[in-house]
């Protein structure tokens, strides 16, 4: 059996050591609530330089009297995927249960992985078991995607952004997660709606478990098996090589390095836990085949209750009609609305559609008197973080987009914490950074400091991409 990373142990000690103190600090703080509250979780902001030790640590203290359950919309073998599957890989082989329900299709349309990967991948580590939701293999069919970012491991849970590849872990995207500890044995933790969360989509008919134990006796290159697909012997040996491989510490020490880039605000392997009473947080998900009502519909009523003020910050600000013209009616109710969206150039260079289909909304936004900003950093990084906050005090940190893919199409969860009356809020911090480096499209009269279509033509989504965005808008 394979040691785990000494390079590691101080951050498993240290989180251990810091959810003790926080423990005993969330006991003292369920009594002093009225009538002596039973349920607190604890609640802790990862932003990105705390993505992947944190996910790391909380595999390599798993036993096997605990469970890891991951939700993922990518999980790419990259440098990022292939680190945290090999650490799944160890924790699986002494004896943790693991099982990793991935979308179907990644960010290509295909498979998560590859067959041969699958059959290399359950010789080497039974214990993780896979599934994949709702694959496909018609490019005509991505409509539906499982777009939820869910990451259990005993007691504790990660949230919010971030998908398992290189963009999100190696500084190309601003991300923010949440980390939730709690009891998954009372109901009323948002950890039991997070388990019951998974069951559902684990065991709902949008997903395939795929067979590899019909490929394990392939003995010659490019065997056909009777009724399934032509493996190639010498991948599946590749890959069981490259799952078997030791990570020594060194090599751990530098993958770290490179996927971490720790910020000045925090200390990266030591989030500060909160303990907020169970009641006060707020578990939503969609179901597996997006029935109504979902989190689309969720959002609207946090809408419809603001009173003085909504703020989104969110890469994809595209907004469906439903979603328009609730912000609109509550801006001209006296309800400051603020949109903090992902730059011009940074949406048009992941796609040049979605960065037009933003600068044609920005007229429409801006005459209607909501406040507009885009976020830029000094390291040229997209936002990603998907956040709302609700007149100070009530916050969603999830996977929801404001686009018509999350309104209509994909499964989306998140988590609602209302934060009380002089209470610590692990968001605002967050919310500060976003805020501090995002500016105003527009004057101080309301006015456009720039044409959306001269931004676009020298972003690159300008010309055709007019035409080819009403298209897709239209079928969407």
């Amino acid at each position: 059996m394979t040691q785990g990373p000494r390079h590691i142990e101080p951050v498993r000690h240290l989180m251990t050591t810091t959810r003790s103190l926080a423990l005993i600090l969330a006991c003292v703080f369920a009594f002093t609530q009225p009538g002596h509250a039973q349920c607190v979780d604890m609640v802790a902001t990862l932003d990105d330089g705390q993505l992947m030790q944190s996910r790391i640590a909380l595999i390599d203290r798993a036993t096997p009297a605990e469970q890891i359950r991951i939700l993922a919309y990518i999980f790419e073998i990259d440098q990022t995927g292939g680190l945290l599957l090999r650490h799944l890989v160890e924790a699986a082989r002494r004896g943790v249960p693991v099982k990793l329900l991935i979308d179907g299709i990644g960010p290509e349309p295909h498979f998560a992985f590859e067959d041969e990967f699958i059959v290399a991948l359950h010789e080497v580590a039974p214990g993780i078991e896979l599934r994949i939701f709702h694959p496909r293999s018609d490019v005509v069919e991505l409509s539906h995607r499982m777009h939820d970012k869910l990451f259990l491991v005993g007691d504790t849970a990660v949230i919010g952004s971030t998908s398992i590849w290189d963009a999100s872990f190696r500084n190309w995207l601003s991300e923010r997660d949440l980390m939730v500890s709690g009891d998954a044995g009372k109901d009323a933790s948002s950890l039991h709606a997070m388990y019951e969360h998974f069951a559902l989509f684990w065991n709902s008919p949008q997903v395939v478990r795929p067979e590899p134990e019909k490929f394990l006796q392939v003995a010659s290159p490019y065997r056909v098996s009777q009724g399934h697909a032509t493996l190639d012997p010498v991948r599946i040996h590749y890959w069981r090589e490259w799952l078997l491989a030791p990570l020594d510490s060194a090599a751990r020490a530098t993958d770290l390095a490179a996927t971490d880039t720790p910020t000045a605000s925090d200390t990266p392997d030591d989030p500060a836990w909160i303990p907020i009473a169970c009641e006060r947080l707020r578990y939503v998900h969609d179901w597996p085949d997006k029935r109504s009502p979902g989190t689309l519909q969720d959002m609207l009523q946090a809408f419809d209750s603001a009173q003085h003020e909504i703020l989104i910050i969110n890469p994809y600000l595209i907004l469906v009609p439903e979603l328009r013209e609730a912000l609109e009616r509550k801006q001209r109710e006296g309800v400051h609305v603020i949109l903090v969206s992902a730059s011009l150039s940074s949406l048009t260079q992941e796609f040049p559609a979605v960065g037009r289909a933003y600068a044609n909304d920005l007229p429409g936004l801006v005459n209607a008197g909501i406040e507009v900003r885009e976020y830029a950093d000094r390291e040229n990084r997209m936002m990603h973080a998907k956040l709302v906050v609700i007149d100070g005090h009530r916050y969603y940190l999830g996977s929801f987009n404001f686009d018509s893919l999350s309104a209509r199409l994909n499964t989306e969860n998140g988590l609602w914490i209302d934060i009380p009356e002089d209470g610590l809020d692990p968001l605002q911090d967050s919310v500060a950074y976003f805020l501090r480096n995002s500016s105003s499209v527009s004057d101080a009269n309301g006015r456009l400091l720039a044409d959306p279509d001269v931004r676009c033509r020298a972003a690159g989504c300008g010309g055709a991409w007019r035409w080819v965005t009403m298209l897709i808008r239209g079928f969407l």
